[in-house]
């Protein structure tokens, strides 16, 4: 396996399939697959699908979390506008990628 880094290194390694752990708050780590990475208003947000189940979070729902690149970190975010920004983009990337079949 190859070394990085930084933590944020391997969701922009394209070659990275493992999955991801996260501590939460109360420092129990919770298991991610990495779905995509968006950019969106000069950002960098994480699209991960938890295999951990979550509260709140459905069996096939995923979570954004700003990718905070200086802090070596992931930020879940909870403003509703940057969400639905990013999962139009995510969903604008998926149309691309379907257009180039």
């Amino acid at each position: 396996m190859a070394e990085y880094e930084k933590y944020i290194d391997r969701l922009f390694d394209e070659s990275y399939t493992e999955n991801i752990f996260i501590k939460d708050n109360e420092g129990k780590e919770i298991e991610f697959e990495q779905v995509a990475i968006v950019d969106f208003q000069e950002n960098y947000y994480a699209v991960l699908e938890p295999v951990t189940p979550v509260e709140g979070v459905g069996e096939d729902e995923v979570m954004v979390f700003l990718i905070d690149e200086e802090k070596d970190c992931l930020v879940y975010v909870e403003d509703e506008k940057i969400i639905d920004g990013v999962n139009e983009e995510f969903i604008a990337m998926l149309e691309e990628l379907d257009d180039e079949d």
